[in-house]
């Protein structure tokens, strides 16, 4: 194995961090810490995606050298044009577009478990270390122990009062998807004992409960103003947050590659996939179980995956009675004063 090639970054939640695991690298969900985009506007259209904007302004500044190779999915158009765009200007040993079908259905299964052979191939030949399926079995048990920890703890938080801040385990959440999931596992745990310490769910709660729903998240500031305006966030349905930690592999599956397939592809689904019904019915789902009081709905500007739910979302729990907040963000919520004032009066209304 090349040394100095020991971590691959990926940007969507379709990638199977198992595949690279099993081949002796550390996946890294690559963040855009870029503060302003305007750079980006040189290269990719000026109403693309922040997120993208965000990390593309970030490889040019040398953050993409942080991982020494990248695997992008066909997930939008946006994506689409960043890889182009990173192959282009962006130095990096491996550079990968990992094709995945928008069905789940056993063909859409079939296609993309041959589609993560050719991954696992590729990326072992680059790694110098084959993927074989003794790893890959090894990979996809410890990646589905940390999901189970982190479910334990989501599932704990329909207790009231809320054994962990939303915005706390949304960080730890975070770590999880760098790559640091074996250093942050002993919080994980101590964690985990603080919920088991309380019992069951709580009625009568005084903060009210807010479901944060969305894409990519990966900065804490939304939570942040939620819980500095005095409500509390349970939940998160986000591809950075309860979402991701809600598919499991199944590890009894004879053919591993057809069992990734089908767990990537599978509940819950992002906007991508999804059908703004499925998406309103797991939403609803939560809303009782974990006894929410209000949901706010939030999207990357120029999203239009996201933006496409949004009318039918909010139409859809109006009518059942459930309070509902819309807000875009940034991905850098430098606009922080209009959301923090926005969110303050949902949260005044749900209180009154």
């Amino acid at each position: 194995m090349n040394i100095a090639f020991n971590s691959i970054g990926y940007f969507c939640s379709l990638v199977p961090v198992e595949i690279i695991t099993a081949a002796g690298l550390k996946p890294v969900r690559v963040k855009g810490r870029a503060e302003t985009t305007a750079a980006a506007d040189a290269y990719l259209f000026p109403n693309m995606c922040p997120y993208i904007k965000s990390l593309f302004v970030d490889a040019l500044d040398g953050g993409g050298s942080d991982c020494d190779g990248v695997v992008f999915t066909r997930s939008c158009d946006g994506m689409r044009r960043l890889y182009d765009a990173w192959k282009a200007y962006v130095p990096s040993e491996f550079v990968y577009m990992l094709e995945a079908p928008k069905n789940c259905d056993g063909l859409a299964v079939e296609y993309f478990a041959s589609q993560l052979r050719i991954f696992a191939q590729k990326l072992g030949k680059k790694s110098g270390v084959e993927v074989k399926e003794d790893a890959l079995a090894e990979a996809v048990k410890a990646a589905n122990h940390l999901r189970r920890i982190m479910q334990e703890l989501y599932a704990g938080q329909k207790q009231s009062p809320l054994p962990v801040r939303g915005s706390e385990l949304f960080n730890l959440g975070l770590e999880v998807l760098s790559g640091n999931g074996q250093d942050t596992e002993g919080r994980l745990k101590s964690l985990y004992d603080r919920v088991k310490k309380q019992d069951g769910p709580g009625k009568g709660h005084k903060r009210p409960r807010i479901l944060v729903n969305g894409n990519v998240m990966d900065r804490p500031g939304l939570f942040e103003i939620i819980e500095g305006a005095g409500a509390e966030v349970p939940v998160a349905d986000l591809c950075t947050a309860s979402r991701y930690f809600e598919r499991m592999v199944d590890e009894e599956e004879p053919d591993i590659y057809r069992a990734l397939a089908a767990a990537y592809l599978g509940e819950p689904r992002c906007s991508r996939a999804a059908s703004p019904a499925g998406i309103y019915a797991r939403l609803s789902k939560k809303v009782k179980e974990y006894e929410i009081d209000g949901i706010l709905l939030t999207s990357l500007k120029y999203c239009d995956q996201q933006l496409n739910d949004i009318p039918y979302l909010v139409k859809n729990f109006i009518a059942a009675g459930t309070p509902v907040l819309f807000v875009e963000n940034d991905y850098l919520f430098n606009d922080s004063g209009r959301l923090r004032t926005r969110v303050e009066a949902f949260i005044e209304t749900l209180e009154s």
